[in-house]
C-alpha cells in the first residue's frame, strides 16, 4: 500500500466540502497513470496552498483525504459528462477554466487523468507533514509519497480534527478502517500471495474485486490480488482465493499470521474459487495451526514486529 500527498485546487476542494460530497473525481494534467506502487485502495491527501493552510515557514499543509476507487483517462467533457459537479465545479466553463489557469502552455489538453476518490474526510485545521518527521520543499508543485507508518500517525492525528461543516457519524469508523487496511497490507508483505503468473494474478484480482463490490463492506487487502476483508465492529472477515492448485496448508498459514499480528480483533476465514465458498477453520484445520512453528513465525517477521 502507497500514499501521495497531492497539491491540490483549494476551491475545487471548498466546493466540494461544502456540499458535503463523499466522492469526488479528482483530476490531473498528466495522462500518465502509472505512478510507481500507486493503485486503486492507496490513499490520496490534498495539500493545499491556499495561504490560510499555509505554516509559518510556508510549508503546505494537508486539509483532508480519499481512498482511489478507480482510475481513468479522458477528455474534458467526458469527465464532466461523468462526474458533474464531482470534479469540484458548478459547470463545464468552470471546469475548463481552472485546467487553463494550471496548464503550463495555457492550452486545454485533449485528454486528462482522473481518480475517482471514494470516503472523502476533510479536516478542521490543516496537519504538516514536518510534524510527523517528514520535511518536503515549500516549492513542491506535484505531489510527495508519505510512508505507511508516516500516514497512520496522520490519521491518527486525525480523531479529533474532524471538518465540523462536513462531518458525519461514520468518521471515526473511517479512520479506523484505513489505519487497519494499512496494518493488514504489512502483514500481508509478509505472507505474499500462492505462485501465479502475472496473467493469472490479474485475473484473480478481477475477480476478487468484483466479489468486494458485491458484498458491502469488503475492500481489497492492498498489493494482494487474492485476499479481501470488511471490519465490522471488532470483527475482521478475510475471504482468500483458492484453485485447485492452492495447498490448504498455505491458507491455514496466513490465517494464522493475519490472527498473530491482529490479536486485539475477532477474525474468520473462508475461501473462495470460481464455484464455491469454504469456511476454513473447522477443529482439524485449527489444530494444524497451532502446530505452525512460533520460531519460524518469530524469523519472518522480527524486522517488523514494532510496527504492525
Amino acid at each position: 500500500m502507497s500514499s501521495i500527498a497531492y497539491v491540490t485546487d483549494y476551491k475545487m476542494l471548498d466546493n466540494l466540502r461544502l456540499n458535503e460530497k463523499k466522492t469526488m473525481n479528482f483530476w490531473r494534467l498528466s495522462t500518465k497513470t502509472n505512478f510507481s506502487d500507486f493503485k486503486e485502495g492507496d490513499l490520496l491527501f490534498f495539500l493545499s496552498k491556499n495561504k490560510d493552510h499555509l505554516s509559518s515557514n510556508k510549508e503546505k499543509g494537508i486539509i483532508g483525504f480519499g481512498r482511489v476507487a478507480s482510475m481513468h483517462i479522458g477528455s474534458i467533457r467526458a469527465m464532466w459528462n461523468k462526474y458533474h459537479e464531482l470534479n469540484g465545479f458548478n459547470s463545464l466553463n468552470e471546469f475548463r477554466e481552472a485546467i487553463l489557469k494550471v496548464s503550463k502552455d495555457h492550452l486545454l489538453p485533449e485528454k486528462i487523468t482522473s481518480f475517482y476518490l471514494e470516503e472523502v474526510s476533510f479536516f478542521q485545521s490543516p496537519l504538516y507533514l514536518s510534524e510527523f518527521g517528514v520535511n518536503i520543499s515549500k516549492n513542491v508543485e506535484s505531489y510527495v509519497y508519505i510512508k505507511n507508518e508516516t500516514v497512520i500517525k496522520i490519521l491518527e492525528a486525525s480523531f479529533d480534527n474532524e471538518d465540523l461543516w462536513s462531518s458525519d457519524v461514520n468518521y471515526e469508523y473511517r479512520l479506523r478502517k484505513e489505519i487497519l487496511s494499512i496494518r493488514i497490507s504489512e502483514v500481508h508483505k509478509l505472507i505474499k500471495d500462492g505462485n501465479y503468473s502475472d496473467s493469472k494474478k490479474a485475473s484473480i484480482r478481477r475477480m476478487m474485486l468484483k466479489l468486494a463490490k458485491e458484498h458491502y463492506g469488503y475492500r481489497m487487502v492492498s498489493d494482494s490480488c487474492s485476499d479481501i476483508f470488511r471490519l465490522k465492529d471488532n470483527e475482521i472477515s478475510f475471504i482468500f482465493y483458492k484453485d485447485k492448485n492452492t495447498d490448504i496448508k498455505e491458507l491455514i498459514g496466513k490465517a494464522f499470521m493475519y490472527r498473530y499480528y491482529l490479536k486485539e480483533y475477532e477474525l474468520s476465514f473462508k475461501t473462495i474459487d470460481n464455484d464455491e465458498q469454504k469456511r476454513i477453520g473447522n477443529k482439524e484445520q485449527e489444530k494444524e495451526v497451532s502446530k505452525i512453528n512460533d520460531e519460524r513465525v518469530e524469523k519472518l517477521i522480527k524486522d517488523r514486529k514494532d510496527f504492525v
